[in-house]
């Protein structure tokens, strides 16, 4: 229950890039290997802060290092998740027939961006400052 918000990003990651017919099959795995692992590190080490730090009170150390490591992994997480967004929408641009279908595309991206850019808040959430 902890790390809810951390599977829900991975399954909309691991969706796009399952359902995207333009990425191969083996760059799929590179791309859900890369997720798993990061995952995994990413989860260690949080709970390694959270053991080393988290007592009552709760030091000033513990949130400067949970957000600082939170921020490091959020470019590792969604710097890629961009590129793959922006690969696919590239694609579909360069091969929609037609302007009426370039334009419907375009309007995707709206939508994408605001989808993109939630997601990206709540995993922030997890080096919570107050």
């Amino acid at each position: 229950m902890k790390y809810m918000a951390l599977w829900f990003i991975l399954g909309i990651v691991f969706s796009i890039t399952l359902a995207a017919k333009q990425i191969k099959p083996w760059l799929k795995f590179v791309i859900f290997g890369y997720y798993l692992v990061l995952s995994y590190l990413f989860i260690s080490r949080k709970e390694e802060i959270y053991s080393e730090y988290h007592r009552v009170p709760v030091p000033e150390k513990f949130w400067e290092t949970n957000s600082d490591w939170v921020g490091l992994m959020l470019g590792f997480y969604f710097v890629p998740f961009l590129l793959i967004l922006l690969f696919i929408y590239f694609w579909l641009f360069r091969n929609a027939n037609g302007v009426k279908k370039r334009f419907l595309i375009s309007l995707t991206i709206v939508p994408a961006a605001i989808i993109y850019l939630c997601l990206l808040f709540v995993f922030s959430m997890y080096g919570y400052r107050p």
